[in-house]
């Protein structure tokens, strides 16, 4: 029955048609998509519960996991969401190929939430092991990592979630380790790791000195 599910999803991306496309998800799989939404060509949906409103979705893009819900956003090139237990996106901006990778074997229950007016740019990779909550007015630029997981000396896993406050800037190849909260309207310029929290707002590099 998986197997079947996974071939007449794949058999719904490959329908010319936009309205088809849409038609097909919320007949045969009770999505909730509308009027006003567009699903890309190739774009593979394969969710418990999956809700779009007033967004564009892009083609080549894989979105996978139980719960998605996605109001007034568009979704570029590309893109990849797998093994995540609830993704909320509300009137944000993902360009082109970021890969939002959860892990079953370790976590359940983990989200992935991106609030309002924020954006994501471009090859950037979110470890969602376990939560990671984007809030209001962000920006992150490309080549960014952003981890939830890792490992003790003895080598046993553990995770901790990241929260990223209002009004921040988070540049391009910077590192942001699990259990890392940082402030709102902080700036993190190009290439800095980010291993412990930052309780204020201010202009961050490298290894975390504050100009």
């Amino acid at each position: 029955m998986k197997k079947f599910r996974i071939f007449f999803i794949f058999l719904i991306s490959l329908t010319p048609s936009n309205f088809l496309r849409k038609f097909s998800y919320n007949f045969f799989l009770n999505y909730k998509i509308d009027d006003n939404s567009k699903i890309g060509w190739f774009t593979f949906i394969n969710c418990s519960n999956f809700e779009c409103v007033n967004t564009k979705i892009k083609s080549f893009n894989l979105i996978s996991g139980n719960f998605f819900q996605i109001f007034n956003s568009e979704i570029g090139l590309m893109n990849k969401f797998k093994d995540i237990n609830n993704v909320n996106i509300n009137t944000s901006k993902i360009n082109i190929n970021n890969k939002f990778i959860g892990e079953k074997k370790i976590s359940k229950d983990n989200y992935f939430f991106l609030k309002k007016n924020s954006f994501i740019k471009d090859n950037n990779y979110f470890d969602v092991t376990d939560d990671i909550e984007i809030n209001e007015n962000c920006s992150i630029f490309s080549y960014v990592q952003i981890w939830t997981h890792g490992f003790t000396e003895k080598r046993v896993i553990k995770k901790k979630k990241v929260i990223i406050q209002k009004g921040c800037t988070i540049n391009n190849s910077c590192l942001i380790s699990m259990g890392v909260q940082i402030a709102e309207n902080s700036i993190i310029e190009i290439g800095s790791t980010v291993a412990k929290s930052i309780l204020n707002d201010g202009f961050y590099f490298h290894k975390l000195q504050k100009k």
